[in-house]
């Protein structure tokens, strides 16, 4: 991937307000002229929103192992973590393409002219975001990565220690935390407010830093690294705090399940406990879709009207059993009734009876004269919520109970549990350990969502129960070798014809043996 072997000297430049996140390239602007002035500067703010979108979205690996789930159409390989088929999966060009063009604006952000000081803190800010989300999502994703120095460095890397490259994440998402302001404070080139979560704030870089913290402490454990993983474990705590008590913006959880469905499947209004999102401009084309692939896979009828119950048996991708959604929920969790459609009604085919998605109330359509119902499916209409306040009392929780502060860890808990309506810890579902119980809170509270169920299984060191096929027999020596991440793309270090570009990169010791 050319970002990666030999950093690129040509740039998408992107002419388009930094509120238009669907955006295409404009082969008019060149390194010469394009940074002159701040309209010139956004079409690479914007080209970084643009890439970052994909590239976090784009995770169908990670879905495809670690989602709540019963049922699959295509994936199941994937799902039994068959190396042979791991190895020929995604790729890491989206997120290395956003590197690419923070790292541009970061480069040249001195040379546009006549910059106000508040709009410079706000182009710099969306690209110190970019960096530290884009290199946590890349170590959760491939584990050690190549750490690049800048857009004009044009040379092979090899990859970086996972520590180092969270290091210096840590670093930009803190000088993004400097930078922005709240999220209610930004303004675009025309001083417009803006209400899409995709742009970062204050709120959102706080919230980068409690993940961040949060997996560094549980890598250090899992991988026995050098490092003090309750200290960073305090820190994932502190940074969640502030999103909790509102220090880095006005966020507030929903008052119920429905109202937080209500919220989701209305993209274009305010979402009080949306803190970060991949925004979905359902405006831009009649063909455009939600970066939102987990709705997307997991849609039937009812929310999809051109399909029939009878459908889901094939037309949907994920399917979920309503004996599992009756295993995880107290019958009084009123999220059973927000996220499941008429979920105490049966709904079989085929002697199985399915749960349907309703957390996503709203699709889109596009007119088809050849379609029986005159219209054919566009999209869910939602955007890709990644992280919502709830994530992080359910996160501090957890961080908490690793460093034996049950109290708090259980008072956390139970905010969500009561804004449920479920019956508080402990209670007669939570056999295990208060651990297990958070993890198995947020598998409750986050499904249909997002792809994090994967990484919050290997942040506690989950693998060999909540993981199936391969998954339950690797060895330690096989999780230190690179088993729980993909391998570096063949991409990185080989052109389209199969000739070695890159003789620097080493691939993951425990995928040399199935490349």
């Amino acid at each position: 991937m050319k970002h990666l072997i030999y950093i690129s000297s040509v740039v998408l430049a992107l002419a388009l307000s930094a509120c238009d996140l669907d955006l295409k390239p404009e082969n008019s602007l060149t390194y010469a002229n394009s940074f002159d002035t701040e309209r010139e500067l956004n079409a690479t703010t914007s080209s970084i929103h643009y890439f970052l979108n994909k590239a976090i979205s784009d995770d169908n690996a990670f879905c495809a192992a670690g989602l709540k789930l019963d049922e699959m159409s295509f994936g199941d390989q994937i799902r039994e973590w068959n190396p042979n088929t791991v190895k020929t999966g995604q790729d890491w060009a989206d997120l290395y393409s956003t590197i690419f063009e923070a790292n541009l604006l970061l480069d040249n952000i001195d040379r546009t002219k006549g910059l106000p000081e508040g709009r410079r803190a706000f182009h710099q800010g969306q690209a110190e975001f970019a960096l530290g989300i884009c290199y946590l999502t890349l170590v959760q994703r491939y584990g050690d990565v190549p750490l690049t120095v800048d857009s004009k460095t044009i040379k092979a890397y090899g990859c970086t220690p996972q520590i180092d490259v969270l290091d210096q994440a840590i670093a930009h998402a803190r000088k993004g935390l400097e930078l922005l302001p709240t999220y209610d404070k930004l303004t675009d080139i025309n001083g417009q407010p803006i209400t899409n979560r995709q742009f970062a704030s204050k709120g959102s870089c706080a919230a980068l830093l409690a993940h961040l913290y949060a997996w560094r402490g549980s890598v250090i454990e899992l991988y026995n690294l050098k490092g003090d993983a309750k200290a960073d474990y305090a820190k994932a705590v502190e940074y969640a705090t502030m999103l909790i008590d509102g220090k880095v913006g006005a966020y507030a959880l929903c008052s119920s399940p429905e109202e937080l469905c209500e919220a989701l499947s209305n993209p274009v209004q305010p979402n009080t406990e949306e803190i970060f999102s991949c925004a979905f401009d359902a405006t831009r084309s009649n063909f455009s879709s939600t970066p939102n692939l987990v709705a997307m896979n997991y849609r039937s009828w009812p929310l999809d009207e051109t399909q029939k119950l009878g459908d889901m048996a094939f037309n949907t991708t994920y399917r979920l059993h309503k004996s599992t959604v009756d295993e995880m929920y107290d019958k009084g969790d009123m999220r059973r009734e927000a996220y499941f459609y008429n979920i105490d009604e049966p709904h079989e085919v085929d002697g199985v009876d399915y749960a349907l998605m309703h957390k996503y109330r709203t699709a889109l359509y596009i007119a088809d004269q050849y379609a029986p119902s005159g219209k054919s499916f566009r999209s869910v209409n939602c955007n890709y919520t990644y992280w919502r306040l709830a994530d992080f009392y359910l996160l501090r929780a957890e961080c908490n109970a690793k460093m034996g502060s049950d109290a708090a860890a259980i008072a956390d808990l139970n905010v969500i549990r009561h804004r449920a309506g479920a019956e508080t810890y402990p209670a007669a579902r939570d056999t295990e350990d208060l651990r297990k119980s958070i993890f198995h809170e947020r598998e409750k509270e986050f499904i249909y969502e997002t792809d994090a169920r994967y990484f919050d299984i290997v942040r506690n060191n989950y693998v060999a129960s909540e993981l199936q096929g391969k998954f339950t027999t690797l060895t330690p020596q096989d999780i230190r070798g690179g088993a729980l991440t993909l391998p570096v793309p063949e991409g990185a270090y080989k052109d389209s014809n199969g000739r070695v570009t890159n003789t620097v990169i080493r691939q993951k010791p425990y995928w040399v043996q199935y490349m």
